[in-house]
């Protein structure tokens, strides 16, 4: 599943406010207003995130279209990114993968480190960001993953689905501005890595052929190795220590799992100590994404970060880079024995492989598929996996 987050970016221009949406979920109401602004395709939101924990840093690339009447954003590809640690000069290089531009498996930030990142466009553009120290995270004491029969009303759905609600419990450092933002990744185990609709699987993709005849008009192809798909969540949460400074806090809700499948998972739970402008980015896009119900909501701020384009600093650039180090526990759930039903059809696996034995298909019978790495697929056993 690809990253669900509701983005409504906005960026002052003369006389006018523009506004990019793309709303994938509408959660609540507000009284409607009339709205003051403009729509402009064509501006360019830069998301990048450099995290203490190997796997899970990403700059993400897009550009503000309308296609078919529907206002959003298209990835970008093409792109040159490299983040920098200003402190040893080593630059390490973003690769293109799907929608978004990956660091190496083995990249991870650690604190006292201080990052750049600089993006440069296909058309030549050049986008660097302000230097971003990385903060000495706060430890976790423990997290709590509690399932819920009615865990939120989904109007697409016209019910409530089930699933679980991640909290947390730490102790908050005395003395001292915390500014905490939480995150988490779920990994479940993959049945099958492709499934090639009206083709076969040869050279590493799936190729037109014909299946007339076949009692299915595809073909599954079983991972070579284990395989995890990986989800991410899908709202922001933070919390700052105005009045808890010094004290302990318990069993704060930071995430929710729906329950889109059954099957067992690995929740990894990122606590995150952020500066105080990363911070203040943060919650603006909170405030957003909580009152995203429609287009009449009213614009709480300008989404603007920590981003300039090197040769016109009168040019608006959405979005931030931020480089953070986090306290990380994993949490194996079980799920088998839930009642309740999952939002996502999962199929079987084995339900209709090639033939090994009298194949009327080009060879090599084929049966097997790579898990290849990606920001949503991986083949390292996440930790805590039982």
């Amino acid at each position: 599943m690809k990253l669900k987050r509701i983005f409504v970016f906005f960026t002052i221009k003369p006389k006018r406010l523009v506004l990019i949406a793309t709303v994938l979920l509408l959660n609540s109401c507000i009284d409607p207003v009339t709205p003051e602004y403009d729509y402009e395709d064509g501006l360019i939101f830069i998301e990048g995130f450099a995290s203490s924990n190997t796997g899970a840093s990403y700059v993400a690339i897009n550009e503000s279209v309308t296609e078919f009447g529907v206002r959003g954003l298209n990835f970008i590809p093409g792109a040159s990114v490299t983040v920098e640690n200003l402190d040893s000069g080593l630059s390490v290089n973003f690769l293109e993968s799907e929608d978004a531009y990956l660091a190496p498996q083995d990249f991870k930030v650690s604190p006292g480190e201080r990052w750049k990142l600089t993006v440069i466009m296909p058309d030549g553009k050049i986008y660097e960001s302000e230097p971003e120290v990385v903060l000495t995270p706060v430890p976790i004491n423990e997290v709590q993953i509690n399932y819920e029969r009615e865990l939120e009303f989904r109007p697409s759905l016209n019910k409530f689905v089930s699933g679980h609600k991640i909290a947390v419990s730490f102790d908050d450092p005395i003395n001292m501005e915390n500014n905490y933002y939480w995150s988490y990744r779920s990994f479940e185990n993959l049945d099958y890595c492709l499934r090639c609709i009206e083709g076969i699987y040869r050279n590493g993709e799936c190729i037109p052929y014909d299946l007339t005849g076949q009692q299915q008009r595809y073909f599954d192809y079983i991972c070579e190795t284990d395989c995890w798909k990986i989800r991410y969540a899908d709202e922001v949460n933070i919390f700052d220590d105005k009045f808890s400074n010094g004290k302990t806090v318990s069993n704060l809700e930071v995430g929710t799992l729906p329950l889109y499948t059954k099957e067992n998972m690995v929740v990894e739970v990122q606590q995150f100590s952020l500066t105080p402008a990363a911070y203040q980015y943060y919650k603006i896009l909170k405030d957003i994404v909580d009152n995203a119900s429609g287009f009449n909501a009213p614009p709480p701020a300008a989404l603007i970060g920590n981003l300039y384009n090197i040769n016109d600093p009168d040019e608006f650039v959405l979005g931030r880079f931020t480089a953070a180090a986090s306290s990380t526990v994993n949490v194996f759930v079980e799920r088998q024995l839930i009642d309740e039903a999952p939002t996502e059809t999962r199929q079987p696996p084995n339900i209709n492989t090639e033939p090994t034995i009298g194949s009327p298909f080009p060879p090599p019978p084929t049966q097997l598929a790579p898990c290849e790495e990606s920001r949503y697929r991986t083949a390292i056993e996440p930790v805590g996996w039982q």
